[in-house]
């Protein structure tokens, strides 16, 4: 009994430790996974990013503008031999170059700047607005990368459906055969030869097509593992199993459109962008201006085999020690190369008014198609359906017969034909329903808070 006991426990314990292994089910992805994968992966958006990071270091660079600016330079040579009695009480001439000695010196300038009517100042401004249409470019792209993951979700999910469909199909094409062929070998009064080689054909069809889907499948399956960034061996699996029709109604067109002037990042793209022009172009006017600073300059040299002299009339490079302390005034004249870069940043500017121009017209319309695509799907939807139920019956009906002997299998082929047709029609409906539900979105500015 105490052996049995020992042996149970281990079994259990190995049960428990393997169990996991086989019960553990690969995960199914929902849309927010894949989202967020997409999001986490891309390269784009980490390219997008970076742009904020440059417009970033720009800004650093000017306000650091407003501190002073130090530059010391360190200096280290030989020194030719010089003493106080050369000079004092006389000034020989006939003294020698002897190089006997050493030097060493440090000179130290700083410049700290005023008043420059504006310049820096406005340079600040067009950084501070780069940075915000750089953020917002970041925040475009990740609507790129939204809209692109839905259309692949629910690309896999019709091709997913629209294969279920075949292979639909096929079972009960497969059966019909199985049936002509049971007949034909029971020698029936209404078995055909010919039936079966009608009902084969239909049957290629169905294959070929459904070849056709599997390779569809497999695509979209391949670009949406590059999307988030999975090995392109990995297996996937959705949370859906099947395309589902919207439940929501879409709002009134006028709410899209004004929800759109403040959601959209290509408005606060351009609008930044805008106030970034202008700001260099000011920049670039305050050029035409002195630049005022307070500056200090420092010499300290000193040398090995030098006397110091005391006279403030006369310099010795290698071996003196001075400074001064001043108001400046920095004033640069040329002849059009200020002049020519004002004209280019306005040019700039109104290159950038001429683009906000155009997404003011083209978001509206972007609204519109997709508004308009939405409505249409949920009256296709509501069409589509009767067909595939009317459809259905006219198959069941038609494959009964066949197998009473009393239609042929041309009768059967057209209601198949039929019945693909609209079923492929309302899965179609349902997934430009979808598609058209996440453009609107994307259209709107929506996707990014309302995924």
């Amino acid at each position: 009994m105490k052996r049995l006991a020992v042996f149970l426990c281990i079994t259990f314990t190995m049960f428990l430790g393997v169990f996991p292994l086989f019960a553990a089910e690969p995960k199914r992805l929902t849309l927010e996974d894949c989202i967020n994968k997409a999001l986490e992966f891309s390269p784009e958006i980490g390219e997008a990013k970076e742009e904020v990071e440059f417009y970033r270091a720009k800004k650093a660079q000017v306000d650091g503008h407003a501190y002073p600016q130090i530059e010391v330079m360190a200096l280290l040579g030989p020194s030719p031999r010089a003493r106080e009695e050369h000079v004092v009480p006389t000034i020989k001439t006939d003294v020698g170059l002897n190089i006997n000695g050493l030097f060493g010196g440090l000179d130290i300038s700083l410049i700290q700047p005023l008043y420059s009517f504006g310049r820096f100042g406005h340079y600040q401004s067009a950084a501070d607005s780069g940075i915000k249409a750089a953020l917002a470019g970041v925040k475009k792209k990740k609507a790129d990368i939204i809209l692109r993951v839905k259309e692949l979700y629910y690309g896999i999910l019709l091709a997913q459906d629209l294969r279920n469909l075949l292979l639909e199909l096929k079972e009960d094409i497969g059966r019909s055969i199985i049936k002509a062929e049971k007949q034909l070998a029971d020698e029936a009064p209404w078995a055909d030869e010919l039936n079966i080689y009608k009902l084969r054909t239909l049957q290629a069809e169905i294959m070929r097509n459904l070849n056709e889907a599997e390779r569809s499948l497999a695509v979209a399956r391949s670009m949406l593992k590059s999307h988030l960034g999975l090995d392109p061996k990995a297996d996937i699996t959705l949370a859906e199993d099947r395309l589902q029709t919207e439940a929501r109604l879409p709002e009134l067109l006028e709410v899209y459109y004004s929800k759109a002037t403040t959601l959209r990042p290509e408005y606060t793209q351009l609008n930044e962008g805008l106030k970034a022009k202008q700001s260099l172009i000011e920049a670039e006017r305050a050029s035409y201006y002195p630049q005022v600073f307070l500056g200090l300059l420092a010499t300290i040299h000193g040398a090995t085999n030098r006397d110091k002299i005391k006279n403030p009339y006369i310099s010795d490079f290698f071996n003196q020690t001075k400074g001064a302390a001043f108001l400046g005034l920095k004033w640069g004249l040329d002849f059009g190369i200020t002049k020519g870069r004002i004209r280019e940043a306005e040019a700039e500017y109104r290159r950038l008014s001429e683009k906000e121009r155009f997404v003011h017209g083209a978001i509206p319309v972007q609204i519109n198609k997709a508004y308009y695509e939405l409505q249409e799907s949920f009256r296709n939807i509501a069409e589509t359906e009767k067909a595939v139920e009317n459809s259905k019956k006219w198959l069941v009906i038609a494959m009964a017969n066949f197998d009473l002997g009393i239609s042929e299998a041309r009768d059967i082929a057209e209601a198949v034909k039929a019945y693909a047709l609209s079923k492929a029609n309302q899965l179609m409906a349902v997934y430009s329903q979808k598609k058209a539900l996440a453009e609107l979105m994307y259209a709107v500015g929506l996707d990014v808070q309302d995924r």
